[in-house]
């Protein structure tokens, strides 16, 4: 459907119109003001918006999207802009197009405009869980902290204090997946000031905690309390890290026969990926080596994922560790062996690719 054939469907939608005021209201208990508040002084571009934002509750995103777009030309001030922008990042969002929705967030972010949202539709907040899913740690801390300054500076009532709390003990989960447990305990302790109630999620997160400490006492009082599908989880998790069995929390042991066959293969290819890099084709140099290092760490059960640049004619090939310790430990000893085979290329462990500033 194109952008006019959607316009002729806007007459039912009027300020009058009662489907069309609940519609308003269900959409402005989602979003807050950066729905409410846009296009202030233009009754048509706030009837489009409505009627897109059906069409994305719909979840007919391919509708709803050309409408958003459209809206882009009747901004009238930064306002309208970042509204327009935070909601095209929203539909990118439902989409999967994770760097269209990566890019139209961070012009939201990046603005001078302070709205208030929604707790789970603010760009901060879903930044964050982004960032924490794909195992860039640093920037789902620099974003949970973000989203913490705005929720604190706010009137700190019931409900806020719960929201305080659950972005706290999101960062401690975080610190925890990092192996910073000092951290995560701290962060623990904190959210228990803003909430005291139940709340499993934060136990399971302590629970882990305890686990890496060797605390099985601990870990009983925290499970006994969960519902039968998070303490079967719980335990289960806890097990492995007191028995010295989990890849992400402990280094355990790995057949290192395909350690061989990799360099094998990579000395194979390496005028071919050399030649790749030096031509500027970065992106298939990376989908070849990534696809080795795939192979070869067959437990991480995942696409493993590596950044290849040129710096001063060595090239250096950043590989993801995830914080997973034994993946660590196995990139440890085999890049130790190539990187004294071979003196044009580097292999590097990395727990991330991208840097923030989170102090």
């Amino acid at each position: 459907m194109d952008i006019n054939e959607f316009y002729s469907l806007l007459s039912e939608y009027t300020l009058n119109n009662e489907n069309y005021r609940q519609w308003r209201k269900i959409h402005g208990e989602a979003f807050g003001d950066i729905f409410l508040s846009a296009f202030r002084e233009n009754e048509e571009a706030q009837i489009h918006l409505t009627a897109a934002l059906i069409s994305i509750s719909q979840r007919n995103f391919a509708k709803g999207m050309p409408v958003l777009k459209h809206l882009e030309c009747l901004c009238d001030n930064e306002y309208d802009s970042t509204a327009i922008n935070y909601f095209i990042g929203l539909n990118h969002e439902f989409l999967g197009n994770e760097p269209e929705m990566s890019e139209y967030y961070e012009k939201v972010l990046s603005s001078d405009i302070n709205f208030l949202f929604n707790f789970a539709f603010h760009p901060y907040y879903r930044t964050a869980k982004f960032a924490q899913r794909d195992s860039e740690c640093s920037k789902a801390l620099h974003y949970y902290f973000k989203a913490l300054d705005f929720h604190k500076k706010a009137e700190l009532n019931e409900q806020a204090a719960k929201i305080v709390c659950h972005i706290v003990y999101d960062i401690a989960t975080v610190y925890g997946y990092m192996h910073d447990y000092d951290k995560a305990e701290h962060f623990l302790s904190v959210s228990y000031k803003y909430d005291k109630s139940e709340n499993q999620h934060r136990d399971y997160v302590n629970a882990i905690v305890h686990a890496v400490r060797g605390e099985e006492e601990e870990i009983g009082k925290l499970v006994r309390k969960m519902s039968p599908f998070l303490k079967s989880n719980c335990r289960a998790m806890c097990d492995a890290i007191l028995s010295g069995k989990d890849v992400h929390y402990c280094v355990t042991h790995q057949d290192r026969t395909g350690h061989k066959e990799f360099i094998e293969s990579f000395l194979s290819d390496e005028n071919e990926l050399t030649e790749l890099v030096r031509q500027g084709e970065m992106k298939k140099a990376e989908d070849i080596i990534s696809e080795k290092l795939t192979d070869t760490f067959s437990f991480m059960n995942k696409k493993l994922d590596c950044c290849v640049e040129e710096k001063e004619r060595k090239i250096v090939v950043r590989c993801k560790n995830y914080c997973v310790k034994t993946l660590q430990a196995e990139y440890e000893v085999l890049f130790e062996k190539i990187n004294e085979r071979d003196s044009d290329w580097c292999f590097l462990s990395v727990n991330e690719f991208e840097h923030y500033d989170i102090s």
